[in-house]
């Protein structure tokens, strides 16, 4: 028996339905923020294990992080393997027919929140760790545990760990559920707010108003234009850049005329462009419909901070070994994959410079849903291509 035959058989179904099971029963919803009890877990686990593990209070105190490292030789390359500890809420409970924190199994599936996004992608790392140190398999390089909060709202996790504590690496697999298809590149995103102002009347006397809410539908038949110009930018992974209308807000009361309406708009980038560049296509709308119409007015500003794009080349190192770990323990064959949602990958390629993939068990159209459920088995494959990638990168 090989030296990694001997690791891939310590990663057990059993083991791997006990651990989601418990990840899944521990809620760690976002908001409001109630990751504390799952890193404990997590950190208590993996001590138990025999792996080092350490808590992280930054960047908030009170949703303490955990990194996970099992020791190589100084000067050795780092595997960094990131997840992240928060869940969404879980909606209208009465539309779950299961348990949402019950870790209930049926038909070779685990059912629960956060079992897809991404509790499957934790036990993986775990599960993984802890066969490479039962099999006292000496590893030249180091292999890093990143368990991030935040990650569910766009917070500071990972990018703290990375860039704030100094827990960095040479690669960088991030666990967010893929169906185990090996993803180089994700969209960038950007909120905007635009307000549209008009003029308040009463509703008996329009005339004397000026109705922002009539404005903001001119605005939103103008969007159309852009959507089919900037339709023509594709990306062979990506597709196209989108852009949607997702929240308006205006009135205040059914007879006056509305003074204000805001429009939210949900873009998303392709690699190349930029936050400012994309604002600044929407502000030339603006300044088009107000040379048009003399009383229209748009005020536009950010909600968030948004993010760029994030790609790595389609051949790059870590990509080509994790899709030879694929066909070892699946006899699959990847083909290049993209992400048109964003995750923390971004911090790895874009702050850091470090080339990451997204990688992970479970089907990403799973992911937030009722009965959100994922396949044991993929949990069980995704642990052993996660050992298989870290003794060849780092033995």
């Amino acid at each position: 028996m090989s030296e990694s035959e001997r690791v891939l058989n310590k990663i057990r179904e059993s083991d791997a339905v006990i651990l989601l099971r418990k990840l899944v029963k521990i809620p760690s919803r976002n908001p409001p923020g109630e990751e504390r009890e799952l890193a404990e877990y997590v950190m208590a686990w993996l001590k138990e294990e025999g792996v080092d593990a350490t808590l992280v209070l930054e960047p908030y105190i009170h949703r303490p992080q955990v990194v996970a490292t099992i020791k190589g030789d100084e000067g050795r390359p780092t595997l960094v393997l990131n997840g992240h500890l928060d869940v969404v809420p879980l909606g209208d409970v009465e539309r779950w027919s299961v348990d949402p924190f019950g870790g209930e199994v049926k038909d070779g599936r685990l059912y629960g929140r956060g079992s897809c996004d991404m509790k499957g992608g934790l036990a993986s790392m775990m599960l993984a760790a802890k066969a490479i140190t039962e099999s006292e398999r000496r590893l030249r390089g180091n292999l890093l545990l990143h368990f991030a909060v935040g990650e569910e709202k766009g917070e500071p996790g990972t990018k703290t760990l990375l860039m704030d504590k100094g827990y960095t690496g040479d690669w960088g697999i991030v666990l967010e559920p893929t169906n185990l298809t090996v993803v180089t590149a994700e969209k960038g995103l950007l909120w905007l707010d635009v307000e549209i102002r008009g003029k308040p009347a009463h509703a008996s006397t329009p005339e004397l108003g000026i109705n922002s809410i009539e404005k903001a539908a001119d605005f939103i038949n103008c969007l159309r234009g852009y959507r089919e110009k900037f339709g023509l930018k594709q990306h062979p992974l990506l597709g196209g850049a989108v852009c949607s209308v997702t929240m308006i807000e205006g009135g205040i009361k059914e007879n006056v005329i509305p003074g204000s309406c805001r429009v939210t708009l949900d873009r998303r980038l392709l690699p190349g462009e930029t936050l400012d560049e994309v604002e600044a296509e929407i502000r030339a709308i603006l300044t088009q419909m107000k040379q048009q119409d003399a009383t229209f007015e748009g005020i536009i500003s950010r909600r968030g901070e948004g993010f760029a794009a994030a790609e790595i080349p389609v051949n790059s190192y870590i990509a080509q070994v994790v899709k030879e770990a694929v066909k070892k323990v699946t006899g699959k064959l990847l083909q290049p994959s993209g992400a048109a949602y964003g995750t923390d990958a971004r911090n790895f390629i874009n702050d850091a410079h470090i080339p990451a993939i997204i990688f992970g068990p479970g089907d990403p159209a799973a992911a937030h849903t009722y009965d959100e459920s994922i396949a044991i088995s993929q949990v069980v494959d995704c642990s052993k291509i996660l050992a298989l990638t870290s003794l060849t990168l780092l033995t």
